[in-house]
């Protein structure tokens, strides 16, 4: 007897794997639970018996999307809406300042202010590429007045420029008149329009300069960038700092090895020792001390150890022999003191308690000597 088979629909496959798909999701991104995961599979089972044979089919997404692993697909997925959520701005790269100012200004809304200024500079790029003619020059006038005389209209411009370069009308023949004295008034007429066409073009190569300068002062308006308040605290900040550090620099480099030289007193008035603690840094080990002062990243480099991870200890003690210098220095002296006391007294353990052997050169009494002699206990040289 042929075992029963159930057929599933492609449809039915489809649906399966959308359900198995969010239930993956809704775990990822919180808004699933576990216990409703069991539900709603148990739900599924109940509402399509042929659910279960479905559990690992994901060939559908694997071979349209190249995901391995539903965890794959929500990891993308993921990452797609957060960056949607914060989309990362492409930097644009400007051929020119100018460039750069037109696209600012444009972001900000200033269409108006754009395209005038670009309408100019292709004006004067147009007339300057061009030479100066009886054709051209009319155009190189009116727009040098143009720039000039801001507060005239376009009308007002030609009112002007026909009052100075309009050409008379050409004469006709009167019925009554001869030949001759037309000829007379035509040629009148003749000398006067190569004047004014003379007079047009000097005028008009006198304006050319003129355009240049006004193209050099085309600027697209200046657009401030507005920063987060934050930001441009922390911006001041860091000037304040660089600031800060080089006033410091300077300073620090007209200090002497002098300034910073160190004087403890030291008096042992039961022992009768007294004398003065003096220590000046030479003029190398001063000149590395200032370095590493006006140098933050050297002055840090002090305290790397040798697998260049911090050496907090070394970093305390430099930081608590600056705190009690002279308590340091204080404990020094005495505990030299004290074992410099000890290797003088006899030692009772050879030649009958009564002597101590310390080495001397010849010839030569140490301050030990002189209070040794002076409190009576013999010492031997050798």
């Amino acid at each position: 007897m042929a075992e029963n088979t159930e057929v599933v629909s492609p449809e039915q496959q489809q649906a399966d794997l959308k359900a198995q798909l969010d239930q993956q999701m809704g775990l990822a991104l919180g808004t699933l639970k576990p216990a409703d995961t069991q539900q709603q599979q148990a739900d599924n089972q109940q509402a399509s018996p042929a659910a279960t044979t479905t559990t690992d089919r994901f060939n559908v997404f694997t071979e349209r999307f190249g995901y391995d692993t539903p965890e794959k697909a929500i990891q993308e997925i993921e990452e797609l809406r957060a960056y949607k959520a914060t989309p990362v701005v492409p930097e644009i790269k400007f051929e020119n300042e100018a460039s750069e100012k037109a696209f600012k200004a444009l972001t900000a809304g200033k269409m108006q202010e754009v395209y005038a200024i670009l309408e100019q500079d292709v004006k004067i790029d147009k007339i300057l590429s061009a030479a100066v003619t009886n054709e051209t020059a009319a155009d190189v006038i009116k727009l040098g007045m143009q720039l000039k005389y801001k507060d005239l209209t376009s009308e007002e411009i030609n009112y002007k420029f026909n009052k100075q370069f309009a050409l008379p009308a050409k004469p006709t023949m009167l019925p009554s008149e001869e030949q001759e004295e037309y000829d007379q008034r035509l040629a009148a007429w003749q000398d006067q329009v190569k004047d004014k066409q003379t007079e047009l073009l000097i005028e008009a190569k006198l304006a050319r300069p003129d355009l240049q300068a006004a193209k050099q002062k085309l600027v697209f308006p200046e657009i401030e960038q507005q920063q987060d308040q934050g930001y441009a605290q922390y911006q001041k900040m860091l000037a304040d700092g660089e600031k800060a550090a080089a006033v410091a620099a300077a300073e620090y480099q007209k200090l002497t090895p002098e300034l910073i030289e160190k004087k403890v007193a030291f008096n042992d008035e039961k022992n009768k020792i007294a004398f003065e603690f003096q220590y000046k840094p030479t003029q190398e080990a001063f000149g590395k001390a200032v370095e590493a002062t006006i140098d933050e990243s050297k002055f840090w480099k002090l305290f790397d150890g040798p697998d260049g991870k911090p050496d907090r200890a070394k970093f305390l003690r430099v930081i608590n022999y600056a705190l009690d210098e002279d308590g340091v220095l204080m404990s020094a002296m005495n505990q030299s003191k004290n074992a410099t006391i000890k290797a003088a007294l006899p030692n009772n353990t050879q030649n009958g308690g009564l002597v101590r052997q310390l080495i001397t050169e010849p010839g030569e009494e140490s301050e030990l000597d002189k209070q040794m002699r002076l409190s009576g206990v013999a010492r031997k040289t050798v």
